[in-house]
């Protein structure tokens, strides 16, 4: 399989070596982020599903453009397409447990209420 690279120099040969982050639940995206911890550009890319009776449905991913146009200009841009479209599929189906992102996102605790009385 084809390395990829990120700008900041850290070779990536396997999809599992990328860092998934589920910060963003109320907007249902899963950060892809660089496994160096040092990176300057951090976020590669992005995975977008939706929950639908308690099942996450994978919506999109894609990886942002510095990220693509690093590997295009490294690689040539259709082995690069290609290399960034299997990444992508391989992260989605074996890199995510879909059944606890859907139990994470699902068991998110409601805002506290809060009363406001009318001063007279």
């Amino acid at each position: 399989m084809v390395q990829l690279q990120c700008p900041c120099g850290r070779k990536i040969s396997d999809a599992s070596e990328f860092k998934l982050l589920f910060l963003k639940k109320e907007l249902n995206e899963i950060d892809i982020l660089c496994p160096n911890d040092s990176c300057y550009l951090r976020e590669l890319g992005y995975i977008k599903f939706d929950v639908v009776d308690n099942k996450a449905k994978f919506k999109e991913a894609s990886f942002y453009p510095p990220f693509v146009t690093w590997n295009s200009s490294q690689l040539g841009k259709d082995e690069a397409q290609e290399a960034l479209k299997s990444f992508l599929r391989d992260i989605v189906k074996k890199h995510i447990d879909w059944n606890k992102i859907a139990t994470e996102r699902s068991v998110q605790t409601a805002p506290e209420t809060i009363s406001v009385r009318r001063e007279s």
